[in-house]
């Protein structure tokens, strides 16, 4: 298993609650997700879309512990991998920070890491700002 992990932020307008609320419900990762994603759709509990160069992404929420972790995974996918929140409380804002991981040989390990790490970086720079 190959992990790739997004940087540590603090969301200062919410709590690790509202947080939890908010990324559980899929419509709300609109708001998140790079200007140069393609396609996307979603209801409260998948979510589909596009990257450049990569074949569509589907996504379903596979795991939900409260107002700490959120967990999707890839639904018809080639690749099994899954993208994770996990979330802790800070005296009334919280912490984030988002990991993908994925079964990757050492070949699509370095040609997906570039990618997976500033998608990584958009959606945390983005969830800054919620």
């Amino acid at each position: 298993m190959t992990t790739f992990s997004g940087p540590e932020i603090l969301i200062e307008n919410l709590s690790s609650e509202q947080l939890y609320n908010k990324l559980s419900d899929l419509n709300n990762l609109k708001e998140i997700m790079p200007s140069s994603i393609q396609d996307f759709k979603a209801d409260t509990n998948k979510c589909s879309f596009k990257m450049k160069g990569m074949p569509e992404l589907n996504l379903s929420l596979s795991e939900k512990t409260p107002f700490s972790k959120i967990s999707l995974s890839a639904t018809e996918s080639p690749v099994s991998f899954s993208l994770d929140c996990h979330i802790t409380e800070n005296g009334g804002k919280c912490q984030a920070r988002l990991e993908v991981n994925a079964e990757l040989n050492m070949m699509m390990k370095m040609m997906v890491e570039k990618p997976i790490t500033n998608f990584l970086n958009i959606l945390s720079e983005k969830m800054r700002t919620l």
